[in-house]
């Protein structure tokens, strides 16, 4: 009778999928396009999102001159919710009643002082850009048409 034998090699985890690099990305979203630092799941998601690829960024780079957003539908990713309870299980987030997420006095400590925006240099000259342009209003406007198209 013949045997497999397996060796378990360790492997290493991609970024994007490590809970602090997710966390330091949120916090960035957060501090740079959120208006009062705070933000809902949806944008949260739409600008973890677009980060994953220069063409999608470049999409919402103009829909933030436009003023009106262009893309139609982003994915939802769930490492990105797995971080948001993290970051709020440690007071760097905090949940407000209509379920956004605000950034805390931990949080804005943590950002100076790990040095996150010189970390994150290049996703911050991109964030810098778009800024507070793509409202919450845009993201539930987009978000309502994926109701309607049903």
């Amino acid at each position: 009778m013949s045997k497999l034998m397996f060796n378990r090699k360790k492997s290493s985890v991609i970024p994007e999928l490590r809970p602090m690099y997710k966390i330091g990305k949120i916090l960035l979203i957060l501090k740079i396009c959120c208006s009062g630092n705070k933000g809902s799941l949806l944008k949260l998601h739409l600008f973890n999102w677009a980060m994953l690829e220069p063409e999608r960024l470049k999409a919402l780079k103009i829909s933030s001159e436009k003023k009106e957003l262009l893309l139609g539908v982003w994915g939802i990713d769930p490492s990105l919710n797995m971080a948001l309870s993290f970051a709020t299980a440690e007071n760097l987030l905090s949940r407000k009643s209509n379920g956004s997420y605000q950034l805390t006095e931990k949080a804005e400590t943590f950002i100076a002082g790990a040095g996150l925006l010189e970390l994150f240099d290049n996703e911050t000259n991109d964030l810098k850009i778009i800024n507070k342009k793509i409202t919450e209003t845009m993201v539930q406007q987009t978000a309502k048409r994926w109701n309607d198209e049903i």
